[in-house]
């Protein structure tokens, strides 16, 4: 079974590779992924995205 994403991806960051295992987070809108966590936390931050426990961002 193949991962549903290509791992050459862009984080939706910084435009690195997201890699293997990317780093996601899930918005009303789509699931961004991320080649860190640090790059997460910077696009959580900078856009006051909530990381809800059941896996759904608040705005």
């Amino acid at each position: 079974m193949s991962e549903p994403w290509d791992a050459r991806a862009p984080c939706d960051l910084c435009s690195l590779p997201v890699g293997v295992k990317p780093f996601t987070l899930v918005t009303p809108e789509r699931t961004l992924m991320f080649c860190c966590e640090g790059c997460k936390g910077i696009y959580q931050m900078l856009h006051q995205i909530k990381e809800s426990t059941d896996g759904i961002a608040d705005n």
